[in-house]
């Protein structure tokens, strides 16, 4: 049975008593802070009406919701702590951000008829990269993933940083190469790396693009996944 629910657009920090129904439409791999050995677990979750949040899970609450809160699933969910967040550390386009903890409510929505759709992607082909590059765009691709070139280490100005790279080619045969930097290598690498000789389609959402040369494009977040025909989760915020 339906339950009483309100939109994300009207959940803010003095709301009482709420109840959102939403569709988990991005969840990233577990992480560790940079700073500290906080670990972590990203989401973002939209509602029937397209609005999106951005809530996170810390701690030993992760294991409490690691059998719940699944990609592409609707849950109604009350009791989160809503907090403000800077626009520098927004994932989605809102003034605010939810931390999951012990005392939130998740209910799974199991009648089919009441669940969210996903939105379609809008996937940029790479002959049109051009357009977007070193903008401020984010942009969501797909290909096959043909190669994945050896962890190496390159100078920047913050210091040495390890990348790894898959060359892509799209539908069109165009060849480009996505750079992946920090723990992409050992979560989103790691996965594809394990399942390359299938020859994975992966779809990457919410990239940059950045030139290189004539074939690179850097990932600066956020998701990353192998789509259509692997089950293996390899997505990251």
């Amino acid at each position: 049975m339906s339950r009483q629910h309100i939109p994300l657009k009207d959940i803010t920090i003095g709301t009482k008593g709420w109840t959102a129904k939403v569709i988990v439409e991005a969840k990233a791999m577990l992480r560790s802070s940079q700073r500290s050995p906080v670990k972590y677990q990203r989401m973002i979750l939209r509602d029937s009406e397209g609005t999106k949040v951005q809530a996170t899970i810390f701690e030993s609450d992760i294991d409490k919701f690691s059998d719940v809160l699944a990609l592409y699933k609707t849950y109604y969910i009350s009791n989160a702590v809503v907090k403000t967040i800077l626009p520098q550390h927004r994932i989605a386009k809102n003034d605010y951000q939810w931390h999951i903890n012990s005392k939130t409510v998740v209910e799974e929505v199991t009648e089919v008829y009441s669940s969210i759709s996903l939105p379609p992607y809008n996937f940029v082909s790479f002959s049109e990269f051009s357009k977007y590059i070193n903008s401020d765009a984010y942009v969501d691709i797909i290909g096959v993933v043909i190669h994945a070139y050896p962890p190496r280490e390159i100078p920047t100005v913050n210091g040495p940083q390890r990348i790894q790279e898959l060359l892509l080619v799209d539908q069109q045969l165009i060849p480009k190469i996505l750079t992946m930097w920090d723990q992409f290598i050992e979560n989103e690498c790691a996965a594809i790396v394990k399942i390359i000789k299938t020859k994975p389609i992966i779809a990457a959402y919410r990239i940059r693009i950045v030139s290189f040369n004539a074939n690179n494009i850097l990932v600066t977040g956020k998701n990353i996944y192998p789509a259509f025909q692997s089950k293996v989760l390899v997505y990251g915020m």
